[in-house]
């Protein structure tokens, strides 16, 4: 899998695209998914990855549940994962107040962020320790980080569930925005019922919207 950088906005280009069995959604075909989009990941170069985190951050307030949110739930970036901070900022300075995830008693919750101090999880996420947290149908908007998404909005994460557990029980609220590079891009992800899709995903390209219809969300 080659990995190219293109002119202006339009940074990653992956050549090809990786053949996935549609059915059935098994282990097995997502951990090597997985591994083949870490991979891609790792090898984009430092000058396009802030390229890229800046490209999203102009872009965000195209989405108009950003522009009316109170409340958005951003991660914070571990790993080769899109970088959050001008994402962050920007949101910050439309004067919507942005909560990050931390794990709470197993689960997944969100805390404000507002200078506190930030600590390292034993799965490796960066977190804040203090502050009321919240559960995801608190938030107006959640920025999701992911591996891979298809044109269904289909999201692959890292494995461990917690942001598919979160939403679970979330009917119309958060608005659910993936985070990634136009290269993380699939024809299809395999699928299981547990699964949540996305309502758009934004990338250094723009923002994606997918139909009702098709993610299945509100």
């Amino acid at each position: 899998m080659n990995v190219t950088a293109q002119a202006g906005d339009t940074l990653i280009q992956a050549s090809g695209s990786m053949p996935l069995e549609p059915a059935p959604a098994t282990s097995a075909s997502k951990q090597s998914i997985r591994a083949a989009l870490r991979s891609l990941r790792k090898a984009i170069a430092p000058h396009q990855i802030t390229q890229a985190e800046r490209a999203v951050a102009r872009r965000c307030l195209h989405s108009a549940p950003l522009r009316r949110a109170r409340r958005v739930g951003v991660y914070l970036a571990m790993g080769s994962e899109l970088r959050t901070s001008a994402l962050i900022q920007t949101l910050q300075q439309q004067g919507i107040e942005v909560f990050a995830p931390a794990i709470v008693r197993g689960q997944l919750r969100f805390r404000r962020l507002r200078g506190q101090c930030l600590a390292q999880h034993a799965l490796g996420m960066t977190e804040p320790r203090s502050g009321l947290a919240l559960k995801a149908s608190a938030l107006d908007a959640l920025v999701l980080p992911l591996l891979a998404f298809d044109a269904r909005g289909m999201r692959l994460g890292q494995g461990g569930g917690y942001y598919d557990r979160a939403l679970a029980r979330c009917r119309f609220r958060p608005y659910r925005l993936g985070l990634a590079y136009a290269a993380q891009q699939r024809d299809a992800l395999p699928r299981a019922p547990w699964d949540q899709a996305l309502n758009a995903v934004l990338t250094e390209r723009g923002l994606r919207r997918f139909p009702r219809s098709l993610s299945g969300s509100a």
